[in-house]
């Protein structure tokens, strides 16, 4: 019963906190995506 709970819990965190940094990594990830393109095109 208690580790059920633990696990639940566990997943609400790290629910909220994708929540709270998704638009963070996606900002990355779009950087890193365009630093791709424009090594790709140049080098």
């Amino acid at each position: 019963m208690t580790g059920i709970t633990l696990m639940r819990r566990i997943f609400h965190y790290l629910v909220n906190n994708i929540r709270e940094h998704l638009m963070l990594y996606i900002i990355l990830w779009s950087l890193l995506a365009i630093m791709d393109v424009i090594y790709i095109m140049f080098f």
